[in-house]
């Protein structure tokens, strides 16, 4: 069979692939070619599988990522402030 149950209601189960016996809550990634533990997806960002062991890298990514992105809106919003107060007093306006 494909399936092993332990005595502790544990399930593995057989992967043909990797030829092992994966423990719960493992999966085989077609693009990695292998079973990660806890697997979540495969990111194409990072180029690896989101799993147990770099979890948490992934998380400092995604944070790291968020707070670059906010940091780029944020100066952006200001450098249009300042390209309009400058239009606008180029072209005679009201100073701002």
């Amino acid at each position: 069979t494909d399936e092993a149950t332990l005595t502790n209601g544990d399930v593995y189960r057989w992967c043909t692939t990797c030829r092992l016996w994966r423990p719960p809550r493992a999966s085989h990634c077609a693009q990695c070619e292998r079973c990660f533990l806890r697997y979540d997806h495969h990111c194409p960002w990072v180029g690896n599988c989101i799993g147990l062991r770099n979890y948490p890298l992934f998380l400092g990514f995604i944070a790291a990522a968020s707070l670059f992105t906010a940091y780029v809106c944020a100066f952006s919003v200001v450098e249009l402030a300042l390209l309009a107060r400058m239009a606008q007093r180029a072209a005679g306006g009201a100073p701002g």
